[in-house]
Order: structure tokens, then C-alpha cells, then sequence
């Protein structure tokens, strides 16, 4: 089984062997405007972070959630190793080798204040989000920078799905905020969320997801 996370915020975050968050609809939600939504079917997904294991983390439960839907998937640490993610030749060079039609890209996200409710779908984002390298460079810096997640207000899942031959923004959605204290819910079913609302939107198979046994 893959592991429970618990979130821990201590001058930098590092995920242990536990629970995790919080989970709901998934917000922020935005799809390419002015497109009938593709379904995709050879997908690799990228956990950014500076942590090894929450890496794997990240990649290994969305890898074991999305295959039980049919859709062919691999984890990026499969194809790029920890010390070579931040070049972004190995990178295009890991999803281009497998002939994947789409790429995945999670993070945790410092938000607003966990008190102020997201929007459940927005009309724009970031105009460097819409590309796939310079949405990616900017993350792995992000997270890379030291402190980063030292004093957050509230930290969100962010998942972007980005077509893999146009290298552009398909569909963008973050969890909502999540409590680092909680024990009742896993990194697992925040990944649930996000999955299935892709569904709803069009971008992967509406198979059921497979009934998630104890951890």
C-alpha cells in the first residue's frame, strides 16, 4: 500500500508516515476556454518538491489512482531522477520517451488564508502558467527556495494538466486549503478529488474509481 502523509510545517515541509489535510471540492478550477475537452490516456505525473519521498508520495498515489481507471500512467521518478528534475531537458526528454499525451504537474501551494473560501471555478490564470516548461521552471524554483513553506496561511494542492504536445494549460484546479492537524483524511483521497473532478470536466475516462481499501 502506499503511504499516509501527514503534513508537517517546520521551517520546511516534510511529509511522515501518518495522515494528512483536508479534503472537499476540489476549487480554482479552469479549463481551456473555447475547446471540446480530449480524454487522456498516456499520462506522467510530476510531485514538485524538494523532498525526495513526498515526490514519490505525490506521483505513486496518483500513478496507483489513475490506472485503476484504465489510463496508462507513469511517476516521473521512473523516468527522471531526483538530482536531474530541475533540468528541463530531462524532463520534456522523461514524458517524450513514454509518448505521453499528457502531463500532470502537483504541488502544495502557499494560498490565502484558509478562512477565505476559494472560487469554484476562475475565468484566467497566470499568464506563465499556460505553458508547460515555464509553469515547471517556476514551480521547481519555487519550492526549491528555502523557507518556502516556513509560515504559510494555508497550503493547497495545486494539479495541472497540460497537453503534452502542445506543451499548453488543459485544465488547472487546487484542493481546498488543508489542515496539517487533521487525522482523519489521506493525501489519497485529496488526489480523489482532484481526479474526479477532471472527470466531470472531460479530461479523463468516466470510469468509477475503484473503492480505496484501508491504508
Amino acid at each position: 500500500m502506499y503511504p499516509r502523509v501527514r503534513l508537517l510545517i517546520a521551517g520546511s515541509l516534510a511529509f511522515l508516515l501518518g495522515a494528512c489535510a483536508a479534503t472537499g471540492p476540489v476549487s480554482s478550477v479552469w479549463i481551456q476556454p473555447g475547446q471540446t475537452p480530449r480524454q487522456y490516456e498516456r499520462l506522467v505525473v510530476f510531485g514538485v518538491t524538494n523532498n525526495p519521498k513526498v515526490r514519490r508520495a505525490y506521483e505513486d498515489n496518483f500513478v496507483k489512482r489513475l490506472q485503476t481507471l484504465g489510463i496508462t500512467t507513469w511517476a516521473s521518478h521512473e523516468l527522471v531522477s531526483d538530482r536531474q528534475l530541475g533540468r528541463l531537458a530531462r524532463m520534456t526528454e522523461g514524458y517524450a520517451k513514454v509518448k505521453a499525451d499528457g502531463v500532470l504537474i502537483t504541488h502544495l501551494v502557499t494560498d490565502e488564508s484558509a478562512s477565505t473560501q476559494p472560487a469554484a471555478r476562475i475565468g484566467s490564470v497566470p499568464d506563465h502558467d499556460h505553458h508547460l516548461i515555464g509553469y515547471f521552471s517556476r514551480v521547481y524554483d519555487e519550492v526549491s527556495t528555502p523557507g518556502y513553506y516556513s509560515d504559510p496561511k494555508a497550503l493547497r494542492l495545486e494539479t495541472n494538466l497540460y497537453d503534452a504536445k502542445q506543451e499548453r494549460l488543459v485544465w488547472s484546479g487546487r484542493s481546498q486549503p488543508l489542515d496539517p492537524n487533521s487525522e482523519h483524511t489521506t493525501l489519497s483521497q485529496v488526489i480523489d478529488e482532484v481526479i474526479a473532478q477532471m472527470q466531470r470536466d472531460g479530461l479523463l475516462p468516466n470510469r468509477p474509481l475503484e473503492q480505496r481499501t484501508s491504508e
